[in-house]
């Protein structure tokens, strides 16, 4: 793990990202000045804003000369719902299908795709975007444009369509309002007191090659947003046509616009793709061919040591003890590759339900758990964490006073419940904590045992847990109505707005995953939407996050270490500017564009 960020330095390291990545100094102030949006943030619009994302590092490779350019990859742990990413986030498909205005490159810029340049107004609250022109994008051929973002976009957030994310696009202009059909609120606007409707809203297609996004104020992560897989478009004719019938592969082929287009999905077995040749840089991409074996995690190193056919995979994470056995064989160990994945696991107590209801039973959970016990069972691929944001993105938050407010004092855990009925550890009802099934590579299990049996010795709280199958977890948990999640949080984008407004602010009428709800820290996350100075943004997220644990509305555990291991025929992983490679997660989905498969042994 890295030393710790203060401060000072993440504010020089977005200043300097700013001045070296190519954009004028204008466009520099304007971002920097107005964006507040931290280092990765702002080179996205750097970047963009200078020179086509066709630029620097996608360059022709020469290919192999001889075998066909397959990749056995992972990452498709259970059977996908749909590939309809634009209505439904967590349908488990496949992600490199689909392209959005920008992408995230190997050090978490937002960068060109679909957008070949980018640029804000004075105060970032406007971006236009300028699509490549005269494409043959979608893999019918039917030109990508503006206009698919647009109607993508307001499908998204029509109440109708009851996306869970909506909420993801509610920096857009009349979005939220719109989405929970309310009046719009803000004082002098033309709008206000009126119910906003799909043309109201502030994402317009000033021509086929031209998006226009008005924000509800300055938002100079909005790029940042925009690169995630839930800003994906759909295509609106195929949606038109078929229903839900054109994502679900069969009789209907999918139409996408990403780089890669989907060949055949054998339900529970495997998804295989091929290069859309479509795409913008297709000349760039070396892959030909990408096979995703339908893998359970459990099950992943095995495929990776031990696979064949369509049923194997070229690279995987490792969980604790695979890591520990790679560790102890001189071999093995030179297939390891670190990476410092940006990533949360943390409880969400309801307080809404019995005993969580309670703040004393809250505060004397959050004093229960021995983080360092969670480094030691997982052999390290964890590491303490006291806030919402990693260290290594913007948002992390160093301050000592953090770690005092939930930190492990089993004395203090017990004195809590003083005066309550469950004082002396007694009398607890039935407890059940629920957590995704079959994250073992990710370590869910041992922490989650660990934990119920540390709450156990401190508290006397005998824990049931209850794994969800990964396809129906999302679904469950919208309905608050579990006492106990253990839960992960993948960084979306990295910026601190993706953790404190899209996963804990409470005034969204969908995809809410907690029933603690505070005006304060509400009114906070908004406030740090809008702040345009970087610095002042992280006072406002130290307030909220002091706001939040001091309520027990959640409680953070650990951040999330990574161990890979790749075949030794794979070549042209990214590697970021901290020296490891990456491979593709939850932010970065660019592996494949790269990657090429030079002398496969099998």
């Amino acid at each position: 793990m890295k030393e710790k960020i203060s401060l000072e330095q993440q504010l020089g390291i977005m200043k300097e990202r700013l001045l070296t990545a190519g954009m004028n100094r204008r466009d520099v102030m304007k971002v920097a000045a107005a964006a507040a949006a931290g280092a990765g943030l702002s080179v996205a619009g750097a970047k963009s804003a200078s020179a086509s994302a066709g630029s620097g590092r996608y360059s022709l490779q020469k290919f192999q000369d001889t075998d066909e350019q397959v990749i056995f990859h992972y990452g498709i742990s259970f059977n996908p719902t749909s590939f309809d990413f634009n209505l439904d986030l967590y349908c488990g498909a496949e992600e490199t299908v689909w392209a959005g205005v920008v992408q995230f490159d190997e050090n978490l810029n937002a960068v060109g795709d679909w957008a070949e340049t980018f640029t804000p107004n004075e105060d970032a609250s406007v971006w236009t975007f300028n699509i490549r022109q005269n494409n043959t994008g979608w893999s019918d051929g039917n030109p990508v444009t503006a206009h698919d973002f647009v109607w993508s976009w307001t499908r998204q957030l029509d109440p109708a369509s009851a996306a869970p994310y909506a909420g993801f696009l509610f920096d857009i202009k009349y979005a939220e309002a719109f989405n929970q059909q309310t009046e719009y609120a803000v004082e002098g606007d033309p709008l206000e007191g009126q119910i906003p409707t799909a043309d109201d809203l502030g994402v317009k297609a000033l021509d086929d090659w031209t998006l226009e996004i008005t924000c509800e104020g300055p938002r100079g992560f909005l790029p940042q947003v925009l690169g995630y897989t839930a800003s994906f478009p759909s295509p609106r004719w195929m949606v038109e046509e078929h229903g839900t019938a054109w994502a679900l592969g069969g009789d209907v082929p999918l139409v996408s616009n990403g780089p890669f287009k989907l060949d055949n999905w054998e339900y529970d077995v495997k998804i295989e793709m091929s290069k859309n040749e479509n795409f913008w840089d297709a000349a760039n991409i070396k892959m030909d061919r990408v096979v995703c074996p339908i893998t359970p995690t459990a099950n992943a190193v095995l495929a990776f040591e031990e696979g064949s056919g369509d049923a194997r995979l070229d690279w995987t994470p490792l969980s604790g003890a695979d890591y520990q056995r790679y560790l102890d064989d001189p071999e093995l160990s030179a297939q390891l590759s670190p990476y410092v994945y940006p990533g949360l696991w943390m409880l969400l107590p309801s307080n809404g339900i019995p005993p969580f209801d309670l703040l004393e039973v809250r505060q004397a959970v959050s004093h229960a758990i021995d983080r360092e016990r969670l480094v030691t069972i997982t052999n390290g691929l964890v590491t303490p964490g006291y806030c919402m944001v990693p260290q290594g993105v913007f948002g992390f938050l160093d301050d000592p006073a953090l770690q005092e407010i939930q930190n492990y004092d089993p004395e203090a855990a017990v004195a809590a419940l003083a005066g309550t009925e469950f004082e002396g550890g007694q009398n607890w009802p039935e407890i059940t904590m629920w957590m995704r099934a079959n994250e073992e590579i990710y370590n869910a299990d041992v922490m989650a045992n660990d934990i119920a049996d540390q709450l156990q010795q401190v508290l006397g709280m005998t824990v049931s847990i209850q794994p969800v199958p990964l396809d129906s977890f999302s679904g469950q948990l919208y309905e608050n109505q579990w006492q106990l999640v253990f839960i992960r949080w993948w960084l979306d984008y990295p910026d601190p707005n993706n953790v404190y407004s899209d996963m804990f602010y409470s005034r969204k009428a969908t995809g809410r995953r907690q029933a603690w709800s505070n005006d304060q820290f509400d009114d906070l996350v908004l406030d740090g939407k809008a702040e345009a100075d970087p610095a002042k943004r992280l006072e406002i997220y130290l307030e909220a996050e002091k706001v939040i644990q001091g309520d027990v509305g959640y409680m953070p555990l650990v951040f999330r270490l990574d161990q890979y291991v790749f075949k030794p025929w794979v070549k042209g992983v990214p590697v970021n500017d901290q020296g490891y490679q990456v491979p593709d997660g939850n932010i970065y989905i660019g592996m494949n564009r790269l990657t090429s498969i030079e002398g496969r042994e099998n």
